[in-house]
């Protein structure tokens, strides 16, 4: 598993009050397209938090489903890992550590609304989904980051897992 650390603060590991660990899927389809949400004003992978005991597969198929409402079979662990040192996670002034595991799910499963669970904050923000495909993804992320859709520490963290995705599978 590839794993890049992002430390721009130059935080120390003893400076770090915590830390945050969440799981993103590339959904990818037969057809070579994947699948990314729309929210809070900015493109993602479909994923979200671990909570306190839970595994992080059951994490994955949980947030996968409550986003997208499919159902998903992990056939491997994670591909990759971003961690991140922030001095203002979220602008709350704490320094954190962010783990993001990122998992590759083959699937032709499309995505089912009436499956779909919702926090308040996806919803106030109008949740989406949408497919692009993936030779194009690249050049997707860049021009949402030009536009102001992706934020671009977003941005630059999904263009590090379609480097490597396409690196190790292409």
């Amino acid at each position: 598993m590839k794993q890049i650390l992002i430390n721009e603060d130059n935080l120390k590991e003893e400076e770090l009050e915590g830390t945050v660990i969440r799981v993103k899927a590339m959904l990818i389809n037969s057809h070579n397209e994947i699948l990314l949400a729309h929210n809070n004003g900015t493109y993602q992978l479909p994923g979200g938090h671990k909570e306190d005991d839970e595994d992080m597969e059951v994490t994955l198929i949980r947030e996968v489903k409550e986003e997208t409402g499919i159902d998903v079979e992990l056939e491997m662990g994670p591909f990759m890992q971003i961690v991140t040192y922030d001095s203002d996670y979220f602008g709350t002034s704490k320094k954190m550590c962010s783990k993001i595991y990122y998992y590759i799910i083959k699937t032709d499963e499309v995505p089912n609304y009436h499956e779909t669970n919702y926090d308040e904050l996806e919803m106030q923000t109008e949740f989406n989904l949408l497919y692009t495909d993936m030779s194009s993804l690249s050049s997707f992320l860049d021009e949402a980051v030009e536009e102001g859709s992706l934020d671009p520490n977003i941005g630059r963290e999904m263009k590090l897992v379609v480097e490597e995705y396409n690196r190790v599978y292409s």
